[in-house]
């Protein structure tokens, strides 16, 4: 009898062991595995518009690192699937090709490419031959998208240029109700290991736990908390401060300049202005004593009435606008 028992109980784990593997190993339908692959594309495009954007010039370093934290941590932006996704790291012009130390935390990722790629006012980052695998099912569906990348900006570090590189995305499928969620979860230098390697869970943070439990997308709202600056980046900012009062400084002391040009040329033009009427004023009453029948004033002096006029209509507007100059200088 207790042969029977032990016999039932192994039968019954042989068959649960099975039922496990079967679940997991279950085949997809075409239509869920062409839906995936579909997603996984765009996802592919979702982060190099993520990369053009955070090389921008036009944004603050606020909305970089707004940008930068709603991809891997719950929003309506998520492209990773959390904030423990492992990248090896290409910022480095030098660095081509799979070695060890490359491996780097999703965050610090992202933090070196905004400090190490040049900011530029038009689009610098391109992903070309896009190559979406075939979806494969191990603890999760997941599939392996193949890409050649290309950095026409250039590197901070020095002035290595970029090179053309392929690279093997890794992302992981999850279903939610009827729809499937496609998120990145490894991104490394393309490598045969690379193509074969098995796929990888990474592990989140506390932190990331903590706003998925709430089973709502987390936006940042503008009252949020600003992230605070690193060493490197406040020494950056002061450097820009120091430019932008340098700059200042220079346009208070060519405002200046100017308005006291100005207003010189214009008290010169009144003056020239005024002596020339008098004098012609002067030359009338003579011409006018003289003559019985005289003509008008207007008459008798053009041209030099109207230069008079000219002269002093110039020099009333060069004093107008040199206090605007002085204003300027003032108000900055």
């Amino acid at each position: 009898m207790r042969n029977f028992t032990n016999v039932r109980w192994q039968v019954l784990l042989v068959l649960g062991i099975l039922s496990v593997g079967q679940s997991f190993a279950q085949p997809l339908s075409r239509k869920d595995a062409d839906e995936i692959r579909v997603l996984a594309r765009e996802k592919i495009k979702g982060l190099n518009d993520l990369l053009n954007a955070i090389a921008n010039e036009d944004l603050s370093n606020y909305e970089r690192r707004y940008l930068m934290m709603n991809s891997y941590m719950p929003s309506n932006d998520q492209i990773f699937v959390n904030d423990g996704v492992i990248v090896e790291d290409d910022t480095d012009p030098k660095n081509r090709v799979s070695a060890p130390g490359l491996d780097t935390p999703i965050e610090k990722y992202l933090s070196n490419f905004d400090l190490f790629y040049t900011k530029t006012e038009t689009n610098t980052i391109e992903f070309t031959n896009l190559v979406v695998g075939d979806v494969k099912v191990d603890k999760y569906p997941f599939v392996k998208v193949f890409y050649t990348q290309h950095f026409k900006g250039k590197s901070n570090r020095d002035n290595t240029p970029f090179q053309p590189i392929s690279r093997v995305a890794e992302l992981r499928a999850d279903k939610s109700g009827n729809d499937w969620i496609v998120s990145l979860t490894r991104i490394a230098f393309n490598s045969t290991e690379n193509a074969k390697a098995v796929p990888i869970t990474p592990k989140p943070s506390a932190t990331y736990d903590s706003l998925q439990r709430k089973k709502e997308p987390i936006v940042a709202q503008p009252t949020d908390k600003k992230p605070v600056a690193t060493p490197e980046q406040t020494r950056q900012t002061e450097q820009v401060s120091q430019q932008i009062s340098q700059l200042s400084q220079a346009e208070i002391q060519q405002a200046r300049k100017w308005g006291a040009i100005k207003l010189g040329a214009g008290v010169a033009a009144l003056a020239f202005g005024a002596v020339t009427y008098s004098m012609l004023n002067k030359d009338y009453k003579d011409y006018k004593n003289k003559i019985a029948e005289s003509e008008g004033f207007t008459s008798y002096a053009k041209p030099g009435a109207f230069i008079s006029i000219g002269a002093a209509a110039v020099g009333i507007g060069l004093s107008v606008s040199s206090i605007f100059d002085f204003k300027t200088a003032k108000g900055r």
